[in-house]
């Protein structure tokens, strides 16, 4: 069981690493073909690390996903080790989601205006990255608000970016990874729950 446990984890994160490097090949290739040129080239290469961070969330996201459900199903309880995983891995990948979205509203300082307007624009352009923030503090202890909440965040921004089929790469770096964080907190609330203890038992 272990063995065939192992060959579906290597299996599984193989299939993963390969679509990550075809999905930043394909934003790539994108950007290169909209404005092919040297200083293109080296805006790609700025841009790498930058794109992976929403790719690698959804692939650790299923990853570490696939790992518990397929704990969860069986009816084992969860390794602690993975228990702790599941804990942490919806909340770091909030921060990282947050962060990698106000990256964008440093675009407003290269724009012409006074500071106090160059100030007001990249507020109003962090205000999902705000929202989310505040989201995640209500739901850093409590993780069936963090399933509502991520879950809710990643309809609206589904509604609001993804409106035609030039809008997929948004689905792709901002709803899945919006979406896979609240999964990830639901796994939080109902795979990591701890079994009763013994002396509870014992007493009821």
């Amino acid at each position: 069981m272990d063995a065939q446990n192992s060959r579906f984890n290597r299996n599984l994160l193989i299939i993963l690493i390969m679509l990550y490097i075809l999905a930043l090949a394909a934003f790539s290739y994108a950007n290169w073909s909209d404005d092919p040129g040297v200083n293109q080239l080296g805006r790609l290469l700025l841009n790498l690390p930058l794109l992976s961070i929403p790719l690698v969330l959804v692939g650790g996201s299923i990853y570490v996903l696939a790992l518990g459900w397929r704990a969860h199903v069986a009816g084992n309880a969860l390794d602690p080790r993975l228990a702790k995983i599941i804990h942490w891995a919806p909340r770091i990948a909030a921060l990282l989601i947050i962060f990698f979205l106000s990256l964008f509203s440093l675009d407003v300082f290269e724009m012409e205006g006074t500071p106090l307007e160059l100030l007001g624009g990249f507020l109003i352009h962090n205000i999902p990255s705000l929202v989310l923030l505040l989201l995640l503090i209500f739901a850093w202890k409590r993780p069936v608000v963090g399933f509502a909440a991520f879950l809710a965040a990643a309809a609206l921004f589904a509604i609001f970016f993804v409106r035609s089929l030039e809008s997929l790469p948004s689905l792709l770096l901002f709803v899945l990874p919006i979406l896979l964080i609240g999964v990830l907190f639901y796994a939080d609330w109902q795979w990591c729950v701890p079994p009763p203890a013994n002396g509870a038992d014992a007493s009821a």
